[in-house]
């Protein structure tokens, strides 16, 4: 077989575009040696993820089938799952050495009760009712970016209305969102904000929602409409999402509107 001059060029040490290609595969050598030789892999890294996620849908397949034959709820974030069940505590308990089976490698602690905490809030079951409210630690201390910082005014004011949104999306009962709000003014004291401008904000942000007597009166009607407007209010990740998309379409758009015409470019 006859070596041709690009495959001379290509193994030859001399030049620069075999330089780079063993560059490329000493590179991709090591990352295979540390993917089979390492088990697991950082939460924090988008890949790992994403393989979290695909690996979950998965192994909890039986799992979500038995919730939606029995019409229950089954949520999960990433490896932590939430479940309601009227079933026995012995048969959902049952279900789940099933699902264990399906992978040796995982495990599961349970929680079972009328009330747990699950991420950043406590849902109990009130009669039947799911009722949810944020979820403290015990262990937090009430402290937020100082008013006296060096940081611009509308970061301070976006503390407290960031403070109301998550309060509204997070307590069912308007009771919980007033005592939200009561903990959250206190909490702005104590760090340096003054009375006026925490009321100046607050009140902007009942305004904006149309939901003035949530604040002045406790209507608990008006919350709920101003819960389900917060609760299906796009993300700050969604809106930036829908922008890029409508970017790419309108990107699109201009490459074809006109490929039907002929232009002639004169150099004189």
């Amino acid at each position: 077989m006859t070596k041709t001059n690009a495959y001379q060029e290509i193994t030859s040490s001399v030049y620069p575009l075999a330089d780079y290609l063993h560059s490329v595969l000493t590179l991709l050598d090591d990352l295979l040696k540390r993917i089979l030789l390492i088990k697991g892999g950082a939460m924090g890294s988008p890949f790992t993820m994403v393989l979290a996620n695909i690996y979950m849908l998965e192994w909890a397949q039986k799992l979500i089938q038995y919730q939606n034959r029995h019409h229950e709820i089954y949520g999960r974030y990433i490896d932590d799952v939430f479940m309601t069940t009227n079933s026995s505590k012995e048969d959902i308990l049952k279900e789940l050495d099933e699902t264990i089976k399906t992978d040796s490698n995982a495990t599961i602690t349970t929680t079972i009760s009328q009330s747990l905490e699950y991420l950043d809030v406590t849902i109990e079951n009130n009669n039947g009712n799911l009722k949810i409210s944020i979820y403290h630690k015990s262990a937090s201390e009430p402290y937020i970016l100082p008013y006296e910082s060096d940081h611009p005014r509308h970061v301070h004011a976006n503390i407290i209305y960031t403070a109301l949104v998550r309060a509204g999306r997070s307590c069912s009962n308007m009771g919980d969102f007033d005592m939200e709000r009561l903990s959250t003014e206190m909490i702005l004291l104590v760090n340096g904000y003054p009375p006026k401008f925490i009321q100046h904000h607050i009140k902007k942000f009942f305004v904006k929602y149309d939901s003035m007597s949530v604040w002045t009166e406790l209507n608990s009607e008006v919350y709920q409409q101003l819960r389900n407007m917060l609760l299906y209010r796009p993300t700050r990740r969604e809106n930036k999402t829908q922008i890029s998309s409508l970017g790419q379409l309108i990107g699109k758009t201009k490459n074809y509107e006109h490929k039907d015409q002929i232009y002639i470019y004169y150099t004189f």
